[in-house]
C-alpha cells in the first residue's frame, strides 16, 4: 500500500510504531495549520502520541479523496472532533511530498473552519454559509 494510504490507516488505528515506517528517514518536515513546524518524523510521532490521546471520544480522521501527481499527493480528509462541546466535521487537506522511495518527506496541513468569519472583510468577504 502506498505511504499516504498507510499513513491514514495507521493514524486511524493509533499505531504510532507502524506509522514511523511511512516517513522518509531524513529531511522530514511537517508544517501545521498554524504555520507550526515539526522537523523530524520522530518529533511528529512524539507529537501525535502526546496530542491524539487528549482528544475526546469519537475523534477520527477520515479520508475523502487521495490524488497523486508524481511525488506530490493531495489528501482530502475530514477531521471529526469535539469543538466547544459539539462534535464537528472539519474539512482538511494535507499536501504530502514523497521521496524517491515513495516515503513521506513533507506534509503541509490546511484546515477549513466552518462557522468562522473571514478575518478581512468579515461576512461581506464570504459566500453563502451552508445551513
Amino acid at each position: 500500500m502506498p505511504a499516504v494510504e498507510d499513513f491514514v490507516a495507521f493514524y486511524a488505528a493509533r499505531d504510532w510504531d507502524r506509522l514511523g515506517a511511512v516517513f522518509s528517514p531524513s529531511g522530514f518536515e511537517r508544517i501545521g495549520p498554524y504555520g507550526d513546524l515539526i522537523d523530524s518524523s520522530q518529533g511528529y510521532i512524539d507529537f501525535l502520541r502526546r496530542v491524539v490521546p487528549t482528544l475526546k471520544e469519537g475523534y477520527e480522521l477520515k479520508p475523502v479523496h487521495i490524488a497523486y501527481a508524481g511525488d506530490t499527493v493531495i489528501a482530502e480528509l475530514i477531521e471529526h472532533l469535539e469543538v466547544d462541546g459539539v462534535m464537528k466535521d472539519l474539512p482538511e487537506a494535507i499536501i504530502f511530498r514523497l521521496d524517491d522511495d515513495g516515503l513521506i518527506k513533507g506534509m503541509h496541513l490546511y484546515l477549513q473552519q466552518p462557522g468562522g468569519e473571514a478575518p478581512v472583510g468579515g461576512r461581506d468577504a464570504m459566500g453563502k454559509m451552508p445551513d
